[in-house]
């Protein structure tokens, strides 16, 4: 729920390893009916231009956009009010994405319009579901870009181990998931989360969708 700068709170969990595991991208048995639930969310939330955006920076079409965000929305915002959830470590995470302050600085670098993180622009961010898309369109892009510029792993990976590897960056940043590539070593928010609980969440619904 935070970018790479915002680490004072995490700590690092499970033993290193140099070789990540994406083989149950292509294991998963089907599920029927994935594609209807991940998409129950109403999609004219998210405007023409974040769709637009995944898809000339990422390379990601609408559906699977679509499937990555309904994910981590399903572990960031599940039970607390989706796009008006407040929560997170001392409720300093915002919406259905639970973007905190640097998150949102970082998403407002691409979106070329400020992202406050007073309580009145708190709110209104949390009022804003438009708004909410385009910034964590944002977010993932520019996690992408600093992915691969400085990481040679991630840059091999493919689409759909990328996108894995960009849940995990929503939980522990970039440079988190920069280190969980080249290591293994897996980090932990505040709460204990593990940043492979996202990373392994897009990884089983992406793979569900290939078997479908």
């Amino acid at each position: 729920m935070a970018n790479n700068l915002d680490f004072s709170q995490k700590t690092s969990a499970g033993p290193p390893s140099n070789s990540l595991d994406f083989s149950d991208r292509v294991t998963e048995k089907p599920t029927k009916g994935l594609m209807s639930r991940q998409l129950d969310v109403v999609t004219t939330n998210v405007p023409a231009s974040a769709y637009s955006m995944i898809s000339n920076k990422i390379g990601v079409d609408q559906n699977t956009w679509d499937i990555y965000r309904n994910e981590i929305a399903g572990i960031e915002s599940k039970g607390l009010g989706d796009y008006s959830a407040k929560g997170g470590h001392n409720n300093h995470y915002d919406g259905r994405y639970q973007m905190g302050k640097l998150a949102k600085e970082d998403a407002a670098t691409l979106l070329g319009y400020s992202l406050k993180h007073d309580s009145k622009s708190r709110q209104s961010f949390r009022n804003d579901k438009v708004k909410q898309e385009e910034a964590f369109a944002a977010f993932t892009v520019k996690n992408h870009n600093y992915l691969m510029s400085k990481s040679k792993k991630y840059k091999e990976l493919s689409l759909q181990e990328k996108l894995s590897a960009l849940a995990y960056a929503h939980n522990q940043g970039w440079s988190g998931a920069n280190k969980w590539l080249k290591t293994g070593e897996v980090g932990s928010d505040a709460f204990g989360t593990k940043g492979t609980k996202y990373s392994n969440a897009i990884t089983k619904a992406l793979a569900k969708i290939e078997a479908n």
